[in-house]
Order: C-alpha cells, then sequence, then structure tokens
C-alpha cells in the first residue's frame, strides 16, 4: 500500500539519518543550497497530491522560513514539519506570518532520540492513530441568533471541513446564553442533518450544547467552557462567520507549539465595515485598558482566543459571571497577573448586522467593571498567597 510521499529540505547541518528515522515512507531529500524556489522543483510540484508532510531542516532560519513561505503560496494546506533545536531560540515566534490552513507543527530534535521523529510525522498524516491526541474544543458562544442563522450555517459548515482535514481530535460545542428564540431548534435540525451524513464524525462531543439558565452577556460562556469541557486547546471564537477558518487555524498552530499560554487574534485595526462611533469606542477602551493588558496586547475585546488547558486552573479563579463583556479584560488581566504568555496577532473580521452589544449601555458596564476590576482582583491575590 502506498503511504505516501515525505519530502524534506535539508543542510544537513544536524546530520540526521532521514532514511532509517523514516521508513516505509517514499523519501524526497532536497540538499542543495539553492534558493527556495529553485529547491521547490517541478518534480516536487507535479507529486503535490502524493505528498503527506513536508519536513524542514535548516539551522539558517531564514532560509528555512522562505522554503515554508514558497510551498505554503502554491499549497496553502501543506501539512509542514519544521526541525528544531530542543534549546529554542530567544526572540518572538518567528512563524506568525505563514500562510494557509494546513497543518504546522515543531520537532526538537534530540539525536538519543531518533525515532521520536517518525513518530511526530505519524502524528500528523495519521491523526486517527496519533500516539499524541491533542484534542481541541471549538467554543461557539450563542445568543438568539435566528436571524443571523445564515451566518452560523456557513461558519460551521467551513469550521467543519477544516476539522475534518486538520483536526480529527477536534470537537464542536455551543454555549447558549439563554436565548429566547428559535436558536437551539435550528443548531439541533443543523446537528441531526450533519450526523445522519457521516459514519466517522465526532459521534460523541460533536456539536454538543451548554445551556445557561441566564443571561451573562457572553462572562458565563468562557466560565462554562473551561469548567465543564475537557481539552487540550480551547479555541472561544464568534459563531457568526465574522472570522475567517484560515486564520483559525493559523493561530491554532501557533497555540499547539506550546510558545504560547493564550493565542488572540485582534480585529482592531483589520476589521470591515466598522462604524466610526464603534471604532472611536474601540479605541478609547483600547487607550484606558492598556495599563490591565499582558506585553504586546492591545485589545482585550476580541472575539477569537485559543487558550492551553495549563491556563485555565490559573485563569478561572479571576473570571466572575457577572463582568459581562468585560470578561475578556478580566481574563487578559488574570494573564498578566499571572505572567501567562500571551500572543496577539491581527486577523480578518467582519462585523456582522444583529450584534447584541449595546454600545452606550455596555460601555457605561463596561468601565464600572473597570472600576470593580482592581478591587475584586486584589482579593483574589491575597487569598491565593
Amino acid at each position: 500500500m502506498d503511504k505516501g510521499k515525505v519530502v524534506i529540505f535539508t543542510d544537513q547541518e544536524r546530520n540526521i539519518p532521514y532514511a532509517s528515522c523514516i521508513p516505509h515512507y517514499d523519501l524526497v531529500i532536497s540538499e542543495s543550497n539553492e534558493s527556495s524556489e529553485q529547491l521547490i522543483s517541478p518534480d516536487i510540484h507535479a507529486m503535490k497530491d502524493q505528498i503527506r508532510v513536508y519536513v524542514i531542516d535548516f539551522l539558517d532560519y531564514e532560509k528555512g522560513l522562505n522554503v515554508a513561505a514558497a510551498l505554503r503560496t502554491y499549497h496553502p494546506q501543506s501539512s509542514i514539519l519544521w526541525i528544531d533545536d530542543v534549546i529554542r531560540h530567544k526572540g518572538n515566534f518567528p512563524f506568525n506570518k505563514l500562510l494557509g490552513n494546513g497543518i504546522f507543527r515543531i520537532f526538537y530534535y534530540r539525536e538519543e532520540y531518533a525515532d521520536e521523529l517518525l513518530a511526530e510525522i505519524q502524528n500528523i498524516i495519521h491523526p486517527e492513530y496519533a500516539v499524541k491526541k491533542g484534542t481541541v474544543a471549538f467554543i461557539l458562544p450563542i445568543f438568539n441568533e435566528e436571524k443571523r442563522f445564515s451566518h452560523i450555517h456557513a461558519f460551521l459548515t467551513s469550521l467543519t471541513k477544516m476539522i475534518e482535514r486538520n483536526y480529527l481530535h477536534g470537537s464542536i460545542y455551543f454555549v447558549d446564553d439563554a436565548s429566547s428564540d428559535q436558536s437551539k431548534h435550528l443548531l439541533q435540525e443543523y446537528r441531526d442533518i450533519v450526523m445522519n451524513a457521516t459514519d466517522t464524525l465526532f459521534k460523541i462531543d460533536y456539536l454538543k450544547m451548554y445551556e445557561l439558565k441566564q443571561n451573562t452577556k457572553k462572562a458565563g460562556l468562557f466560565i462554562e467552557g473551561m469548567t465543564h469541557i475537557s481539552s487540550e486547546y480551547y479555541v472561544f471564537v464568534d459563531a457568526d462567520n465574522s472570522f475567517k477558518v484560515d486564520d483559525i487555524a493559523q493561530l491554532l498552530s501557533i497555540a499547539e507549539n506550546d510558545y504560547y499560554d493564550i493565542v488572540i487574534g485582534t480585529k482592531d485595526l483589520t476589521i470591515e465595515d466598522r462604524s466610526l462611533v464603534r471604532k472611536f469606542v474601540s479605541f478609547a477602551k483600547r487607550t484606558i485598558t492598556k495599563p490591565f493588558l499582558p506585553e504586546g496586547v492591545s485589545d482585550s475585546q476580541t472575539g477569537l482566543k485559543i487558550i492551553n488547558r495549563r491556563a485555565i486552573p490559573r485563569l478561572l479563579p479571576y473570571l466572575s459571571a457577572t463582568s459581562g463583556f468585560a470578561i475578556d479584560l478580566e481574563m487578559m488581566y488574570a494573564a498578566k497577573k499571572e505572567r501567562l504568555r500571551v500572543y496577539q496577532q491581527p486577523v480578518t473580521c467582519i462585523e456582522r448586522e444583529g450584534s447584541h452589544v449595546d454600545l452606550v449601555k455596555d460601555s457605561i458596564a463596561f468601565l464600572k467593571t473597570m472600576a470593580l476590576l482592581l478591587k475584586r482582583q486584589r482579593a483574589v491575590s491575597r487569598t491565593r498567597r
């Protein structure tokens, strides 16, 4: 049976014995010192559909990044395994500008454990049989979405395709913030259609629903998801198709490599169709909340966050279901107090009609929450000493 090809771009500085480390697969090894365009030969282009994983092994980060960028330019869904040293390089995460929505993993090579390389490749090619199962929970907040359900349907379709392709240990959860319309009924209908159409897709927790007894304006959604869902990674994302799955996949790749405890996608500088009033309010919030945020973070009110499970027990004691839409700020303040590693990256976002945010009332409530935040968190800090 043809198990596919593994293409390796390397300068051989690490002297990894690929032929013995990766048996059973058809290896294509490119060892030249040519440019990234020349490394990706016409032969490699021609066999694109047979290639299961690209391995990039260069001591020179820039050269490796150029190869990765070239790969993703002509094959956006390519799976890439980046070989690195166990001792990490200092500085910022260097892969944040890598395009495409394929899997990206970092493998820290150790000569005495060379056999781990095959396990890592198997983990990418056959996630259903993987030794390491990095479960991913996609948690979508829902509140009176009946009129906007077409956007939710479109987002679920795109998200499901991404999960099927790259994250077989991923599941989708809805947390309903006490909806009073037909949102739950529409979601159940959608789930029934999907489940009847497949024999393999997440039979246990796929499209599972959690319901809150009273509306918490987002705050309870985070707490409910963190408390009752078990996963390695928690992806909190708005369900109205305002974010692109390519951006979600890219941020998830960053989160899964364990450089950061929390990865967030900021929309403030990229959001489309936002009114001048909302732009001004957003600018004001960024300005006054800056002292509450971790270094490198400017936008607390983002609708896309990915959290590593190790950070959950450190965040939960700080969070209150009464914080409303200010729960994002509260979470970032908790991350700052706990010295968690937080990474922020701009993402594409479309502001959908029918937002449940009342600009005046919720802004006033936001300011009140800020006033209470320091008092409450100081009390939490004292009890944790």
